[in-house]
């Protein structure tokens, strides 16, 4: 390794020192698939984990359409319940209630582990599940998926067509308890309306904890410059997705990933992007082709950025953003720092009321 080399290595060395932050992963529906096994954090995420110096995951429960609707509940308890299980077989990770917690874990190097949930299918109609849930530690609360579920409707992967009306009065009562009892509310996937609806009636910092500019992938799902100055306004964070940087599978690549970083950035500034991977191909590559195909004609054929598959892989964005011309202080914000600022101000204790008996209130 010639001079200038090491120097950059040890470069992302101290940037990575203190851990990356993703907020968004889809662990716990493939620790569920794989119930009849145990330890599977220790011999199938934790080596890519350490080898991408991640020190913040947000472990995303999600309900597939065969489960639905009658198993939504069941399987999302499930998925939770195992994620419990194998970290406490582990020793090397933590799930983490509030920011205080995060800094514990990461003071004892462990990796702090935050539950979300990506779509509200396993509450119903039950509005008081959400003490629950959040009581079992889930954090962050995206409303929809893709498809339309009783809070409201997902964006299309498609440049128009997402549903008109907004998010529903369950939908609206879901995101007001969701600040009240101190979860956060993640407006990925929500159609265009829904998106407006959260935003005037919520008064916290925004977050979108994974999405993509439609400057480059042109689709509902995806987040536009108006909704990007919307999110900046407010002091919010808009995470970045590995997967869907573009429509074409020649320009899926890491700089392409990183122009939509800098397109954020030069819309609300720095202060305002981070990471939210998304990483999928693992559970892509598990599934039959007719099952691929069905995810194709349903959404979209996901393209998968060459240097940039799993959380081993997240030195080769530093590196990248290091050439582009980055500062450190900027890399850091991007890595780190802007998730910790919104997680320290929306989960500490003092912000969170879940403890209060009052928080719910008709």
């Amino acid at each position: 390794m010639s001079a200038p080399e090491k120097s950059v290595e040890q470069r992302i060395d101290r940037l990575h020192a203190d851990g990356i932050v993703d907020l968004h992963f889809d662990m716990p529906m493939d620790l569920y698939e794989k119930r009849n096994r145990s330890g599977l954090l220790a011999t199938d995420f934790l080596p890519e984990l350490e080898a991408g110096d991640i020190g913040v995951l947000a472990a995303a429960i999600y309900i597939e359409d065969h489960y639905l609707p009658e198993m939504g509940l069941r399987v999302a308890l499930d998925q939770i319940s195992r994620l419990y299980e194998e970290v406490e077989g582990s020793g090397r990770f933590t799930i983490c209630k509030s920011y205080q917690d995060i800094l514990e874990a990461r003071k004892a190097r462990k990796i702090a582990l935050l539950i979300t949930m990506e779509g509200v299918e396993p509450l119903g109609t039950d509005r008081d599940l959400l003490r629950s849930f959040c009581e079992l530690g889930v954090r962050a609360i995206g409303l929809t998926h893709a498809r339309r579920n009783t809070a409201g409707a997902g964006g299309v992967f498609a440049p128009s067509g997402s549903a008109r009306d907004g998010l529903t009065a369950f939908g609206r009562d879901v995101v007001r308890q969701c600040e009240a009892l101190g979860i956060m509310v993640d407006l990925a996937h929500i159609s265009p309306a829904g998106f407006e609806d959260i935003l005037a009636i919520t008064a916290k910092p925004p977050i979108v904890s994974h999405t993509n500019a439609r400057k480059f992938y042109d689709i509902e799902r995806n987040i536009t410059d108006e909704q990007v100055k919307m999110i900046g306004e407010r002091r919010g964070v808009i995470g970045i997705n590995a997967v869907l940087v573009s429509p074409k599978k020649e320009e899926s690549t890491l700089d392409r990933y990183i122009d939509h970083i800098e397109h954020i950035k030069n819309l609300i500034g720095i202060d305002g992007v981070a990471i939210g991977f998304d990483f999928f191909e693992f559970i892509f590559q598990q599934w039959p082709e007719s099952r691929r195909k069905e995810l194709a004609a349903k959404f979209t054929t996901p393209h998968f950025i060459p240097d940039l598959r799993n959380h081993s892989h997240a030195r080769n964005l530093t590196r990248r953003l290091i050439e582009r011309g980055f500062s450190d202080e900027q890399i850091e914000k991007i890595l780190r720092g802007n998730w910790m600022r919104i997680l320290e101000e929306l989960l500490s204790l003092e912000a969170s009321p879940v403890r209060d008996s009052d928080a719910i209130s008709d």
